[in-house]
């Protein structure tokens, strides 16, 4: 009798193995964006501003990463990508491949592309475009809090968090959205806070010095000055 249970037992524990692997190894593919939302929001936000960009540009690639769980890539395979509800961004400003292909060459990560085009209702206000992985033949979606992605678009300075007091009293003085402007144009610098020091002192002088060649006014009609030394 115990001999019998013993072989029972045996074969079930065989049989639930060997249903595990046939769920670990299936050939479904799934796929989803490579970060997490913060808890309890439904989109992984992303913002972008022309407003830091030369006139010029008029369009905007951004690439979005995606990662997909199951068997490597011997091609290259189609996953599928939508708009979703609640987009404000108008269809004239954005470009989309609802249809994108996986590159069998990149491995478990590659990029979503979208582009945004540069739009004067950018200048008003901003606006927001949501995407949402969606399953086809090749790929099934899987982790909810992975699928959705928002991204908020606009052409309109706003002061940047790196501009604090530290940067007020060393090197540029009080912020205005004119002077940030100017500060771009001069030097090419949208971000100094991730300057060193040296790199911060050198951008801030080469900004005084065209000050000092081209005085301009700032907002307050006052002119425009730095607080930089030397």
């Amino acid at each position: 009798m115990r001999t019998c249970l013993f072989i029972l037992l045996n074969v079930l524990f065989f049989i639930g193995c060997e249903k595990e692997k046939a769920e670990l190894f299936t050939d479904t593919r799934y796929i989803k964006f490579r970060f997490y939302n913060d808890l309890g929001d439904d989109y992984y936000k992303i913002t972008y501003s022309f407003a830091y960009e030369p006139d010029e540009v008029q369009e905007k690639e951004l690439r979005v990463p995606v990662e997909f769980r199951g068997y490597s890539l011997t091609e290259g395979l189609t996953y599928s990508v939508a708009v979703d509800t609640g987009t404000t961004l108008p269809k004239d400003c954005f470009k989309l491949e609802e249809n994108q292909v996986f590159s069998a060459n990149s491995g478990a990560v590659d990029s979503l592309k979208v582009t945004l085009l540069r739009n004067e209702i950018l200048q008003e206000t901003s606006k927001m475009l949501r995407l949402k992985l969606v399953s086809n033949e090749n790929f099934e979606t899987y982790m909810k809090d992975s699928l959705f992605v928002e991204i908020t678009v606009d052409d309109i300075f706003t002061k940047p968090a790196w501009w604090d007091d530290a940067i007020k009293e060393a090197y540029l003085g009080k912020y205005s959205a004119l002077k940030y402007q100017e500060f771009i144009a001069e030097t090419g610098i949208t971000d100094f806070g991730i300057l060193d020091a040296s790199e911060k002192r050198h951008y801030a002088l080469v900004f005084k010095r065209a000050l000092e060649k081209s005085p301009r006014l700032d907002e307050d009609g006052k002119p425009m000055t730095v607080t930089v030394t030397g």
